[in-house]
């Protein structure tokens, strides 16, 4: 489901709502994170994973009708770092994709400032955060 405006995301947390009843009722794991369709489950150990990821892509099919790309349905290690949304996160923290740190400075200007600013606050140490308020400086000269 493309996430390109407003609507698509509302209709993508209604529509899959039912998925999260389901995963928070049924599977029950350990964490759960969805934003728009991209869902990860955190499981006791490797067996669980296994189970859930088959009743998980079981009950999308059947129940909503969405098919589960293979490329991303994929059982890891907790300890591995984990791509997710541009985001790397590992059991000690996380921080932004390379990837996704180039397209801020590419794209930032006066209307995303406060976007990135808190997407940086949020994901990465305080000297990118400084960084960013340097190239925010060099856009108003």
């Amino acid at each position: 489901m493309p996430i390109g405006n407003l609507t698509s995301q509302i209709f993508a947390n209604i529509y899959l709502n039912e998925l999260d009843q389901f995963v928070l009722h049924s599977l029950k794991p350990r964490a759960y994170v969805r934003y728009g369709d991209d869902f990860v489950l955190w499981c006791a150990d490797e067996a669980e994973a296994r189970t859930a990821q088959i009743i998980g892509t079981q009950f999308l099919a059947d129940q909503l009708g969405l098919p589960v790309n293979p490329k991303h349905d994929r059982v890891q290690p907790a300890n591995k770092k984990l791509a997710y949304l541009g985001v790397d996160i590992w059991p000690s923290g996380r921080r932004l994709q390379a990837r996704t740190t180039m397209r801020i400075s590419q794209n930032l200007n006066l209307n995303n400032v406060a976007s990135y600013q808190n997407l940086i606050k949020q994901h990465m140490p305080k000297r990118y955060g400084k960084d960013l308020i340097w190239k925010i400086v060099d856009i108003l000269d």
